[in-house]
């Protein structure tokens, strides 16, 4: 899900004002949702987690010009106990209840103190046994305001072209607000069928393929759509209005059939001339995320779009709903697809796996399918809008908390940007994008928590990311770097300072960072070098005259620059435990043997390459000798201590 202001919303805007407010996009309404009812999906889930959904057929009655609704919705489960008497389930109090029917009896029906439905089987069911029954119901859906865009239910008219609509929007706890089901994220529905009565005039889109449309003789059509695919309740939709139909085709790399985008667009001849330039963008986002994710994970049915007057979008499942077309937000809702839909966050609290792979989907379309300057200036604005505050972490306990869990700050924008770290992390795409496929398979058509995602992650490229996890998932804040620099003949001494802007929650960000060297008449050079404490040095050997340096050129990591200058007087590579007369050490440079000549007994001497990672560690050093004949040739530090005292310490190259 997504929200983005732009000009063509400005009478939406004003009309939306407490949606939008201090968040820079829109994602959420926030605190009118009755805490009764936020507990109601989240709380007192042991009833409902006595069966497995296996199947559900919703058959309704919606019309394009009101959010009545009417109908009925048949369930089929299993049982998970070893004695099951009662069926609970969630539907809102403003929705009448006609009849529960198992086998052709009508079943009695009551509430809890939570507002849970149950009804009272014909008779107590073994575990392994199938439940089967329907329920009647009718109403008018509530004006909760309780969803992440509005409510579970809505029916208005579209600001900028006018067309009226009906449309759910069920994330996160809001399905119940217009039919019966059971709001457990870990419980996929195995498949679903949507029948939609609706007037001929209209169209009614939902999840899955269009299998027929009936015309039942008496101004009313009934749109039949079938999904074969498991699916999150939440993920469950409908949307009526008078659209046209726009479809397009894509054709992923080593696929061999196309990709149906089937698009329903208000039935208004502004609108479509209007959205098709960027419709016809999407087959090759679906081509650029196969290649990357893996194969769309719903090829066999289709992906498109239903428009409703909301503010921003929703990743229903093949057939996102959304206000507005706008290139990055129809990234983002696609990448859904694979990221929330295909495998969806397992509690409330790993929306990350949802909202931060899809918000980098809109980095990676405009760096891949615009410009890379296009993308590199999408992370600049990303960036800027999480270190617009100091703290702040993507990990939350609080899951009942709506505009937290939809955070635009934390959970979009520091979700992209540490997606963006992991893959600096990795620092090789083709281990990275497998990670990310290997996911995508081993959690298909299920949900996974963030340490899932990290479990996989490792596995596959051999990184450890529990220090990552510490410092940017659960840890607050970013680094910002102070880099001093000088040359002395060919060699390039730095001294980087690193300060937190949240230490009490992270003091320290160890973590590699780019410098891009910037020579007279040489080309530009990066080296990566890690900083594992809050002031360190470093030398290279560097041929041509350095002009200036630049701290994550790229953007990789969250992080701002204090300042960068020359400092001359940065002539020896020392800190304050440095006594430069101390020892020394020879042959400089060396091939296998490293002397070591120091006025000292029973000393310890490690070396450090230059990236602060120590190599070798030679504890009770007798004599002066080091070995060094198993170091790759480059620039080490070597620190000599006595009983744990700091000597001092001495850079040397290895031939």
């Amino acid at each position: 899900m997504r929200g983005k202001i732009t000009l063509l919303l400005v009478c939406f805007l004003l009309q939306y004002a407490a949606v939008w407010a201090g968040n820079g996009f829109c994602h959420f309404q926030s605190d009118v949702r009755g805490a009764a009812q936020a507990l109601n999906s989240v709380g007192h889930q042991a009833l409902e987690a006595q069966y497995d959904v296996k199947f559900h057929h919703l058959s309704l009655n919606v019309e394009h010009t009101s959010k009545a609704i009417s109908g009925n919705v048949r369930t089929v489960a299993k049982v998970l106990v070893p004695a099951l008497d009662s069926f609970a389930f969630e539907l809102h109090q403003n929705l009448t209840i006609d009849s529960v029917v198992q086998n052709g009896q009508k079943l009695a029906v009551k509430s809890n103190a939570t507002g849970e439905r149950i009804a009272v089987l014909a008779s107590t069911l073994t575990q392994g046994a199938t439940i089967d029954l329907t329920i009647y119901y009718r109403g008018t859906p509530p004006n909760a305001q309780s969803a992440a865009i509005g409510e579970g239910f809505s029916n208005q008219a579209s600001p900028s072209w006018g067309n009226r609509a009906t449309w759910s929007l069920s994330q996160p706890f809001s399905a119940f607000e217009w039919w019966p089901c059971k709001q457990a994220l870990g419980d996929k529905i195995d498949s679903t069928w949507f029948f939609i009565t609706t007037d001929s005039t209209n169209k009614a889109g939902s999840n899955g393929v269009l299998e027929n449309v009936v015309n039942l003789g008496n101004g009313k059509a009934r749109y039949e759509w079938k999904s074969r695919t498991p699916i999150d309740y939440y993920l469950v939709s409908v949307a009526v209005a008078q659209y046209v139909e726009y479809r397009s085709y894509a054709h992923p790399k080593g696929y061999a059939d196309s990709i149906l985008i089937q698009n329903y667009i208000y039935n208004n001849p502004q609108t479509l001339p209007s959205v098709k330039p960027e419709l016809d963008k999407i087959p090759a986002m679906v081509e650029l995320f196969s290649d990357l994710f893996g194969l769309y994970p719903f090829a066999k049915e289709k992906y498109g779009h239903c428009m409703a007057p909301i503010s921003g979008g929703m990743e229903h499942q093949t057939m996102t709903s959304l206000g507005f077309f706008d290139f990055e937000i129809d990234a983002h809702e696609l990448l859904h697809q694979w990221f929330g839909d295909n495998v969806t966050c397992a509690t409330w609290k790993d929306i990350f796996v949802n909202e931060g792979f899809a918000s980098y989907g809109e980095y990676l379309a405009d760096y891949y399918l615009k410009t890379p300057a296009v993308g590199a200036q999408k992370m600049v604005d990303v960036h800027a809008s999480v270190m617009g505050q100091p703290g702040g972490a993507i990990w939350f306990t609080d899951s009942t908390n709506v505009p937290r869990i939809f955070d635009s700050r934390l959970t979009y924008d520091k979700g992209s940007a540490i997606v963006h770290s992991m893959r600096y992390l990795v620092n090789n795409d083709s281990l990275f994008f497998l990670a990310m496929r290997n996911y995508q398979q081993q959690f298909k058509d299920n949900v996974a928590t963030v340490q899932d995602l990290k479990d996989v992650l490792e596995s596959t490229t051999g990184v450890d990311f529990t220090q990552f996890y510490a410092q940017w998932f659960y840890g607050e804040g970013y680094p910002t770097f102070k880099v001093k620099w000088n040359q002395v003949n060919d060699m390039l001494k730095l001294k980087v300072t690193e300060t937190a802007s949240f230490p009490s929650a992270t003091p320290l960000f160890i973590t590699p960072v780019d410098y891009k060297i910037r020579r007279t008449a040489l080309p530009d050079t990066i080296v990566r070098l890690t900083i594992s404490q809050n002031l360190q040095y470093y030398t290279l050997p560097l041929t041509g005259t350095v002009t200036n340096i630049f701290v994550d050129p790229d953007n990789w990591i969250l992080n701002k620059l204090d300042s960068v200058a020359k400092d001359v007087s940065l002539d020896e590579f020392t800190s304050v435990d440095d006594v430069s007369n101390a020892f020394s050490v020879y042959p400089n440079p060396v091939k296998n043997v490293l002397m070591i000549d120091v006025n000292a007994v029973d000393v310890s001497a490690e070396i450090y390459a230059i990236d602060g990672r120590m190599v070798a560690n030679h504890a009770h050093l007798n004599g002066k000798a080091i070995t060094v004949a198993d170091l790759v040739p480059g620039v080490y530090m070597v620190r000599v201590s006595q009983k744990g005292e700091a000597i001092g310490r001495k850079v040397f190259i290895k031939e």
